[in-house]
């Protein structure tokens, strides 16, 4: 057997050898493997789906809020025909008043929300009695909105002339009829979309 030094060309060789083959080693089996396990278990699409979900449980609390607030303020949006119940609401309300008169319009339909337009005219001994009465009115069981308001001096009585428009809605949630509702027109067609 042959033993034979190695010059130092050739031990610089084996080293430089050696090195490349540690390097190639090290790229193979570490970095590869943490590339695939990184691709793997990328969490960038999971972090997404997770602050989606946080943004919708921010909006449920949030709506759970509202409705505990108004839960708290009496206000409820009825079932579809609720009418009996508003008017013996409104004649509770406008028990105070001298005289008034409902004017109600059609239900409309917009989907599930109803909502039912009243023109109100009524006399109040005084501006506080009229300001209470509609007081009553805004804090009504029944969810409005009070849209137009005018009040003036009564000429003959010494007292206040009120009229207001006041939307009432309703939802058609577990309604039982659809009788006497008109569909919402869409603003948005033209008439030859209705032909």
């Amino acid at each position: 057997m042959m033993h034979r030094e190695f010059t130092t060309r050739e031990k610089i060789l084996l080293l430089v050898l050696c090195f490349i083959m540690l390097a190639v080693f090290y790229y193979e089996i570490v970095v590869k493997n943490v590339e695939e396990n990184i691709q793997r278990y990328d969490t960038s699409e999971l972090e997404i789906e997770l602050m989606m979900e946080q943004q919708k449980a921010m909006q449920i609390q949030s709506m759970e809020q509202e409705m505990a607030i108004l839960k708290e303020s009496g206000s409820l949006v009825p079932t579809y025909n609720n009418i009996k119940s508003t008017i013996r609401e409104l004649n509770d309300i406008f028990d105070g008043a001298q005289e008034y008169h409902f004017e109600f319009g059609k239900a409309v339909r917009d989907g599930d929300a109803v909502r039912r337009d009243i023109s109100i005219t009524f006399s109040a001994s005084s501006y506080a009695g009229a300001e209470a009465i509609i007081q009553k009115l805004h804090d009504c069981k029944y969810r409005c909105l009070i849209r137009t308001l005018s009040i003036s001096s009564g000429s003959e009585t010494g007292g206040v002339n009120a009229s207001l428009q006041v939307t009432f809605y309703e939802t058609m949630y577990e309604a039982s009829s659809t009788l006497g509702l008109e569909e919402a027109k869409n603003e948005a067609q033209t008439p030859e979309d209705l032909t």
